[in-house]
């Protein structure tokens, strides 16, 4: 994906003015209510008219005002997925997902058929039912169908699981990474919830009263004070892979293998997936804590040597960056932690969190 914007945009006292370029397969806005972010995929989709500025995707010009340019949305082949599914209530799953290849042109050249959407979804069981029949989370996979059918060269979603609750959430957010990964249309994900965007891509773009404030890697934007404090209120989660060892169904835990490293992890029992896959962990920076050496008499089963890498303030928190076999991770900390640790860059110590902290987000799709 080569995304280009430059724009303005006032509605009432709001003035939406974003720049930024994006080179990235998969993209996640981050930031309130109230920064933009629906303004901005408005804009995108050919919703609303910028006032000013260009927008081009892949070498195409979307809109352009000083060269009198705007391409209208139906015209633009971006797949839209909004909060709320917007299917046509009268009209069976089958119909509703067909609406996205009403636009013969359009889908001539798709390299991927009716099934394979149904499968990749797993709505095929659905195609013959009404949707007024469907739970939340049946509904959004019909959204995201109809909209990948329309052969998109750009999947945009505007807080597609908001609203949802938490297991209805757990449907929906493995798809949207699997669908990333197997089919590689470029995904651009609008949401005020990180840990959201972290389930499809650490790579983002922060936003706050409708200006861009931060770009990059999560990485990136954690280790910096200024991009720190945008993320201000966030649940910083850390993603690891590990590979499944064994499940030890007496103590109620899985055992994991960290690649590369004779550290292993363990997490509460998950019999779902088998010895030897790979999946992937989150924990929230905010569940690990740091001790100076291996405690052996502690709750806390999985530890893990680490070096400081760096350590960011903000007002708001205080962010401690370490290199582990785990990989790079975040740990919130205390000025009391960094006086009593004499916590430095290059310092060694441990990471200790629990097994029931570790919450698996997926397997390789995510990867």
């Amino acid at each position: 994906m080569k995304l280009d914007v430059d724009i303005y945009m006032k509605q009432g006292r709001f003035l939406l003015d974003a720049q930024f370029k994006c080179f990235e397969s998969a993209l996640g806005i981050f930031g309130p209510s109230g920064c933009g972010k629906s303004t901005l995929f408005r804009a995108l989709a050919g919703l609303a008219r910028p006032h000013g500025g260009h927008i081009v995707l892949d070498g195409k010009t979307l809109f352009d005002s000083a060269g009198h340019i705007f391409v209208p949305p139906h015209k633009r082949n971006i797949g839209l997925v909004f909060q709320d599914a917007r299917l046509f209530p009268h009209w069976s799953v089958e119909k509703n997902l067909r609406a996205g290849e009403c636009l013969k042109e359009r889908v001539a050249d798709r390299p991927f058929g009716f099934d394979d959407i149904a499968g990749l979804l797993n709505i095929g069981h659905l195609i013959g039912r009404s949707v007024e029949d469907l739970s939340g989370g049946e509904k959004q996979r019909i959204a995201i169908g109809r909209a990948l059918l329309s052969n998109p060269r750009l999947l945009l979603m505007d807080e597609p699981v908001t609203g949802l609750d938490v297991s209805l959430k757990a449907q929906i957010l493995p798809f949207l990474a699997k669908v990333h990964r197997a089919l590689r249309i470029p995904t651009i994900l609008i949401s005020h919830d990180l840990g959201e965007i972290l389930q499809l891509t650490d790579q983002l773009m922060l936003m706050r009263e409708g200006t861009v404030t931060g770009f990059g890697t999560l990485d990136q934007l954690a280790t910096r004070p200024d991009t720190l404090q945008e993320l201000n209120g966030a649940d910083l989660t850390n993603m690891i892979s590990a590979r499944i060892r064994e499940h030890c169904p007496g103590h109620g835990t899985t055992r994991l293998e960290l690649p590369g490293s004779e550290h292993t992890l363990t997490m509460e029992l998950t019999e779902q997936r088998q010895a030897g896959q790979t999946v992937v962990l989150g924990i929230a920076a905010n569940q690990i804590a740091l001790a100076p050496g291996r405690i052996d008499a502690i709750s806390m089963r999985n530890q893990l040597p680490g070096t400081v890498e760096k350590i960011v303030h903000t007002p708001a928190r205080s962010l401690c960056s370490l290199s582990t076999p785990a990989g790079p991770l975040f740990v919130e900390i205390t000025p009391g932690t960094e006086t009593d640790l004499q916590l430095h860059e290059g310092k060694q110590v441990w990471i200790l969190f629990k097994s029931r902290a570790l919450e698996q987000i997926g397997g390789p799709e995510h990867l």
